[in-house]
């Protein structure tokens, strides 16, 4: 087998392009989960929630003063949240194209083994003995 051989196989190259970007998104995906899942940690509920109601009397300015916090943590959380999901999209992606690109690398290899071995064959059945000194 030569290496033209390898190179030329479009099978093979896409079975390790898949398995390349596979391998690159499963680990950032992996990476940004543990980032977002602690940020997640920091930013859930803090109780504050309910504190506001137990006022009976707020005005505008300060309803708006009491729930600032409580809004800008939330949003917090929630931005965290979406930015999760999205990473466990791509952490799971990445393990599906690993997987895809481990299969046609595999039977790209498997397919090239047959090609050579049958023209190896061939050579053999044309000149049983090899060439003659």
């Amino acid at each position: 087998m030569k290496v033209r051989d390898i190179y030329s196989s479009y099978l093979l190259i896409a079975g390790f392009m898949s398995l390349m970007l596979g391998i690159g998104n499963w680990a950032y995906g992996a990476v940004k989960i543990t980032e977002y899942q602690g940020l997640l940690h920091r930013t859930a509920q803090t109780g504050l929630e309910d504190s506001y109601r137990s006022f009976q009397q707020l005005d505008q300015q300060k309803n708006e003063e009491v729930l600032r916090r409580i809004n800008e943590d939330r949003k917090k959380y929630n931005a965290a949240r979406v930015k999760l999901d999205f990473y466990y999209v791509v952490w799971s992606g990445g393990r599906l194209f690993f997987l895809l690109g481990a299969l046609l690398t595999f039977f790209a290899l498997i397919r090239l083994i047959r090609q050579d071995t049958s023209i190896k064959m061939r050579r053999l059945a044309d000149d049983p003995f090899g060439p003659q000194p």
